[in-house]
């Protein structure tokens, strides 16, 4: 048998250390941080949360409870910057200050208008009662505020807001209750996908059914006016179709003399 080098031994006695060494800063990372949740029922989220996306699971469960009306105020269409289109729970307007008359004036002049959605992201819920710190549908909350802070995109769990103060409150969450949460979380994001596919498919064919119904009623109206009328609108129609021709306007002559 051949004799034992003692360089051999001493250059495998390294090559041990290090993976011993390896396997000591290994097991000394830090662990990850255990998820924990409790929500403490305080303002800081709600208060602003902007505008809350709704999917079909709550429309449904609204129905199924009878309550579908009570949101209808609130409900809007958001025309997302990247393209996108959301079913939301819309914040409201908060009220103007006294030294700012802007809004109201054109409110006046026109009663339809309102503030852009992107003026709107840290806004309360309309549904939260900020004096009372309470959730006025608790029992009928879209899925969005049953699994807030926690999403899942698909692939991963994320945490939207690590600030909010129900994160890591508490002794910590039972296993049930996580996976609970976990659950919730998947299946918004398998409605909001959901509802992000049929949305702008069912808001074209309900646009261009509208315009049909628009054009229709039209026809009917004009079906309906005496002959007499439909001259008259015909001669408003062909002056409003005419060039205007400034040469021979005596207000835009300037030889003509006032």
């Amino acid at each position: 048998m051949p004799e034992n080098n003692p360089e051999n031994q001493n250059s495998q006695e390294k090559e041990i250390e290090k993976e011993e060494t390896a396997e000591v800063e290994v097991s000394e990372e830090k662990p990850k941080a255990k998820f924990t949740f409790k929500c403490t029922r305080v303002d800081s989220c709600c208060s602003e949360r902007g505008p809350i996306a709704l999917t079909l699971w709550d429309l449904e469960m609204w129905a199924r409870n009878g309550v579908v009306a009570n949101f209808m105020p609130y409900i809007d269409i958001y025309n997302k910057p990247n393209g996108g289109i959301d079913l939301i729970l819309k914040p409201l307007p908060p009220p103007p200050k006294k030294d700012e008359s802007t809004d109201e004036e054109k409110a006046k002049k026109d009663p339809f208008v309102t503030p852009p959605i992107e003026d709107l992201l840290d806004v309360k819920c309309p549904l939260y009662n900020i004096e009372e710190k309470k959730c006025l549908i608790y029992e009928n909350r879209p899925l969005s505020c049953r699994t807030y802070p926690l999403e899942f995109d698909g692939k991963n769990f994320i945490v939207v807001d690590a600030d909010c103060p129900g994160v890591g409150a508490g002794e910590g969450m039972s296993k049930e209750d996580l996976k609970e949460m976990r659950e919730i979380a998947k299946l918004m994001h398998y409605e909001l996908t959901r509802i992000r596919i049929s949305l702008p498919v069912l808001n074209q064919v309900i646009s261009s059914n509208f315009m049909q119904m628009l054009m229709k009623q039209q026809t009917e109206a004009m079906s309906k006016i005496s002959d007499l009328d439909k001259e008259k609108l015909d001669e408003i129609f062909k002056k409003q179709e005419e060039p205007h021709d400034h040469n021979h306007d005596p207000e835009h002559d300037p030889n003509h003399e006032h």
